[in-house]
């Protein structure tokens, strides 16, 4: 069983367990190509053992010593390696106008060196690898399936799906595959509503079973989404939507106008706190945005949300919370502890530590690049020599790696999950070693949580890989308070209210996007409401939001995929004293 996201997995895996006994544990295509490669050494041709770099390792590490090799900047790199990525993803070799070609030169031969001076794998390389090793090889082992189940088919690219199409023509497998093509919403990884509508043809001799009906969302609810879906000229003409059930309620619905972006948020808070004493509950509470950038939309909100005692979540908590300089010195000396030849390890465990720069860290890349050596191995030869000719800051390099290495020789690691499993285990082991730092409280929550996550069969260096990622998705799907993300954020959820911020034009859709695709991102998040879905618009803009999006607009209207529709847009203010009173 395989699947696009970890939160459609988990939810996968919980229906799945309850239909069939026997039925095996969901996978994402990225975790099942680590599997894959993982079982067939040799073949990805990527730097062994496989180590993903995590969000504040690409940030903080990967992509500015890159930039400084390649002589290019940051944001250059990041370009380049979006670019390296849709290529992947789309099975093309596109290539964006606007990058001189020396540019891309450049980059291509430093990053080749880099990745493997450092020894680090980008997320989007798994697939591709995969359905590079399934190409060449006939033989690998882990492939030999009788059934191939795809949840979520709507979200996968090209790669994605010719990964599909070698494991059923090498095994003979049949494959099923589930989705909904009005809830794809991937372009940026280059995934197409056009990969689900032709399954068919894909898979000659294929079924179709339609599903018609939404067990979620309210009567007036679904209306209002299929009005916006519908109009997409785009969307197959024979395409139905869904329909409700007799029994479902009828739904709160609104499209509320308010003078200010200030005072939007302030009526947002107090939908919110209506709510709340209407009996919903925080935590079954989403407020959406189109886009977030530095907070444009959340940090109003969360203010008045404040103001008015409403406790609220941030989903984005984790990568923060990673980004501590003790959390991180602790997990990167946890990696090292797994393999102290954790090449990326070892350079963000330095970069850690006061007052070494760059100056040091030329010193050992240098030679290690001019040896054919990773990082990791240039750094502890000239570590056992003392540091010869090494910047002034080798005396702290040699007392922290000295602390480092006596700690990892003097810890072994357990043959099998202990029984409490790795969070408290580790958290344990941290509690009597001097040389790691005291983690914060939220990441030893963490830590124990992502015990209840994990498998008997995940090896340490498996758990410490999933922080990150389970642990955006407990941020996601668990919460005290109300959540606020992006309507991209909230696939995958389900919650009794939903509240849609800045639904106007500008903002939704967002200039110079696809407008097929701007319609299922708000359609996708118009049908994450069981009973009320509320969304808000502003007429005048000023500050952060007012740059999201189009930022020439002085006055504003509405969403223009609202005109027209079930909902009439009105007075914000007049609709939540009416409600309060009704």
């Amino acid at each position: 069983m395989l699947t696009f996201t970890r939160a459609a997995t988990a939810e996968l895996a919980q229906k799945a367990a309850l239909a069939c006994e026997r039925a095996g544990q969901p996978r994402t295509v990225h975790s099942f190509a680590i599997s894959v490669l993982l079982r067939n050494p040799g073949v990805s041709r990527l730097p062994e053992p496989i180590r993903i770099a995590d969000s504040w390792e690409l940030k903080t590490v990967v992509r500015p010593t890159l930039a400084r090799g390649a002589g290019l900047t940051v944001n250059k790199v990041k370009e380049l390696i979006q670019e390296m990525s849709a290529n992947w993803e789309s099975l093309t070799d596109e290539v964006r106008g606007e990058i001189p070609e020396v540019e891309r030169t450049r980059f291509l031969g430093a990053w080749m060196e880099h990745r493997r001076v450092l020894g680090y794998t980008l997320l989007s390389e798994l697939p591709y690898a995969l359905h590079r090793a399934l190409s060449d090889n006939d033989d690998l082992d882990g492939i030999d399936f009788d059934l191939l189940l795809v949840d979520e088919y709507q979200d996968l690219n090209a790669c994605d799906l010719g990964i599909l199409h070698l494991l059923s023509d090498k095994g003979g497998c049949k494959v099923i595959g589930i989705g909904d093509d009005d809830q794809s919403i991937y372009s940026w990884r280059k995934a197409d509503p056009a990969g689900i509508r032709r399954f068919g043809s894909d898979y000659p001799g294929f079924d179709d079973y339609t599903l018609s009906v939404t067990l979620r969302c309210g009567k007036r609810i679904i209306e209002w989404a299929n009005f916006v879906i519908q109009a997409d000229p785009r969307r197959p003409a024979d395409r139905a939507c869904l329909d409700s059930l007799p029994e479902s309620p009828e739904g709160e619905v609104a499209l509320l106008r308010f003078a200010r972006n200030v005072s939007e948020a302030k009526g947002i808070a107090r939908l919110t706190a209506a709510l709340v004493a209407d009996g919903v509950a925080e935590r079954d509470i989403l407020i959406l945005t189109r886009t977030d950038h530095n907070g444009a939309f959340s940090a109003p909100i969360k203010k008045a949300l404040a103001e008015a005692g409403v406790p609220c979540s941030d989903p984005g908590y984790v990568v923060a919370m990673l980004a501590e300089p003790a959390n991180r010195e602790l997990l990167e000396a946890l990696r090292l502890l797994v393999n102290r030849d954790d090449s990326l390890a070892w350079r963000a465990t330095l970069q850690l530590l006061p007052k070494v720069g760059d100056s040091f860290f030329d010193y050992i890349y240098k030679r290690a690049a001019a040896n054919g050596e990773t990082f990791a191995t240039s750094l502890r030869a000239m570590f056992d020599a003392g540091f010869p000719d090494g910047p002034s800051s080798s005396g702290r390099v040699t007392t922290r790696m000295t602390a480092l290495l006596d700690w990892i020789g003097q810890t072994p690691i357990p043959d099998v999950r202990p029984d409490a499993g790795w969070g408290a285990w580790l958290l344990d082991l941290t509690d009597h070693a001097d040389v790691l730092p005291e983690p914060s409280q939220r990441f030893r929550e963490l830590l124990v949580m992502l015990d209840s996550l994990t498998t008997e069969e995940d090896s340490l260096n498996r758990f410490l890989a999933l922080v990150e990622p389970l642990g955006k998705d407990l941020a996601q799907s668990v919460s005290d308070g109300v959540r606020i993300m992006t309507m991209g954020g909230s696939k995958g959820l389900t919650a009794e209210a939903v509240i849609i911020a800045g639904c106007e034009d500008g903002v939704v859709p967002r200039p110079g996007s696809d407008l097929s695709e701007e319609r299922r991102i708000l359609y996708v998040g118009m049908t994450r409401a069981r009973r009320h879905l509320l969304c808000t618009w502003a007429e005048r803009r000023q500050g952060p939001s007012a740059r999201a999006g189009d930022a020439t607009l002085e006055r504003r209207r509405y969403c223009d995929f609202f005109r027209g529709g079930p909902v009439a847009s009105q007075d914000g203010n007049q609709y939540i004293q009416n409600r309060g009173s009704a």
